[in-house]
């Protein structure tokens, strides 16, 4: 066996510093361990906000008429030149507004959309004809024919009961495109809010039961958050006049509005002890 007299004392002074520094940092591992453990343990004994809270969900709805309509006017003309075809153009828009405009509609409820200037092409359609070995002839490059000016108005309408005429009128007046037609409430922020506070009463009634049941008392609203406000009903028709804008007046569908059902859907989380 070995002794620690077979090894000169300068050996035996190195190991002896290494036992000990190998000691010292068990002693300090073991105590770190031991308080991270006891941190540990105090925050999830003192986290009471994030295990004591219930969560509840509310619901709100309300059944209502629209009182808006929305559609899309559109003037579409073609000429040879620009010149021609945005004369054509401005006369026809004019006439369309100045006609909705002598029916109630406002100048804040007519707005421009769209104005585009598009020129129409006619493309070389000569079959390839190839006469071995000489290739085809290129085809020539698409020639300018004409011009289309379009000019699209969206139209707010207040009084429902206009909506039918003021479709068929507009036609009349020169409009060769007609459609995008949808429903809403206008003042729907003012709905939202009474259907959101019928949501946050279905929401405090199930809490308060729950409550009960698990024998707790609520206390503080912690968090609150919301969705929801209802689809929009929309009817949507296609063109009611179209390349014709002027030359006749073709009968408007009857248009109804039917009914919007606006809903709000909230969560909240409640404190209890």
């Amino acid at each position: 066996m070995f002794n620690k007299d077979m090894f000169p004392r300068e050996v035996q002074q190195p190991a002896s510093y290494l036992a000990l520094l190998l000691l010292v940092g068990l002693v300090l591992s073991a105590f770190a361990f031991g308080l991270s453990y006891l941190v540990d343990t105090w925050k999830i004994a003192t986290d009471t906000q994030t295990l004591r809270q219930i969560v509840v969900n509310g619901e709100g709805k309300i059944v209502t008429k629209p009182d808006l309509a929305t559609f899309t006017a559109a003037v579409v003309t073609q000429s040879a030149k620009i010149k021609d075809t945005q004369k054509e153009n401005t006369s026809r828009s004019n006439e369309v507004l100045g006609f909705l405009k002598s029916k109630g509609i406002e100048e804040k409820d007519l707005k421009t959309v769209g104005y585009f200037i598009s020129p129409q092409y006619q493309y070389d359609s000569r079959p390839c004809i190839q006469i071995y070995p000489s290739p085809c002839s290129p085809q020539g490059p698409p020639k300018i024919t004409s011009y289309e000016v379009r000019h699209t108005v969206e139209v707010k309408v207040r009084d429902l009961n206009k909506v039918d005429e003021l479709l068929s009128g507009v036609v009349e007046k020169g409009a060769n495109e007609v459609g995008s037609i949808s429903f809403s409430v206008d003042d729907e922020e003012k709905v939202k809010a009474e259907v959101r506070e019928k949501a946050i009463e279905d929401a405090k009634a199930k809490a308060e039961v729950l409550a009960d049941q698990l024998g707790v008392k609520l206390r503080r609203i912690v968090s609150f958050s919301e969705s929801g406000g209802g689809p929009i009903y929309a009817r949507t028709f296609e063109v009611l006049g179209k390349g014709g804008g002027g030359n006749y007046a073709p009968s408007a569908p009857q248009v109804e509005p039917g009914e919007q059902e606006i809903r709000v859907f909230v969560t909240i989380v409640y404190e209890f002890r």
